[in-house]
């Protein structure tokens, strides 16, 4: 189940709208044939910041109905998804952000993350995956 968490500086738009959207192209969406996923598999969440301070050319002045540059996404996606997948996911996520928000697609990052054995908690304890080998901590990647 991927949970896809938005963030913007405060803005005017129907963020319950475009979510949706997002959810409808994931819903329907076909790789080879088969559902990217089941409806009703995705969450979304859509955060404000206060202030974001980034090196992009700034707005002379502040329009609440738009979304000021730049959008960030973060993309939990389970280990069930394959990397096409992933990538497919971004890709409609972008797609539809840019549509709802009017950014375009340079100024929306999305940064995936995908959970592995022994580095995930969840049900009060550290998910070990039996199919995978101890966890060496040197060579781990970060």
């Amino acid at each position: 189940m991927p949970f896809i968490k938005i963030s913007t500086l405060p803005n005017k738009l129907k963020k319950a709208k475009i979510m949706k959207n997002v959810e409808k192209a994931l819903y329907s969406c076909e790789i080879e044939g088969k559902k990217l996923m089941p409806d009703n598999m995705a969450t979304c969440m859509w955060q404000t910041q206060d202030c974001v301070v980034h090196k992009l050319k700034g707005y002379k002045k502040f329009n609440p109905k738009l979304v000021e540059i730049p959008v960030f996404v973060d993309l939990y996606a389970n280990t069930m998804f394959k990397t096409e997948e992933v990538a497919k996911i971004m890709e409609i996520v972008a797609s539809e952000l840019s549509k709802g928000t009017g950014v375009d697609h340079n100024y929306i990052f999305i940064q995936t993350h995908v959970g592995k054995s022994g580095y995930v908690f969840i049900n009060g304890e550290v998910w070990i995956d039996d199919n995978t080998e101890e966890i060496d901590s040197s060579s781990a990647e970060n």
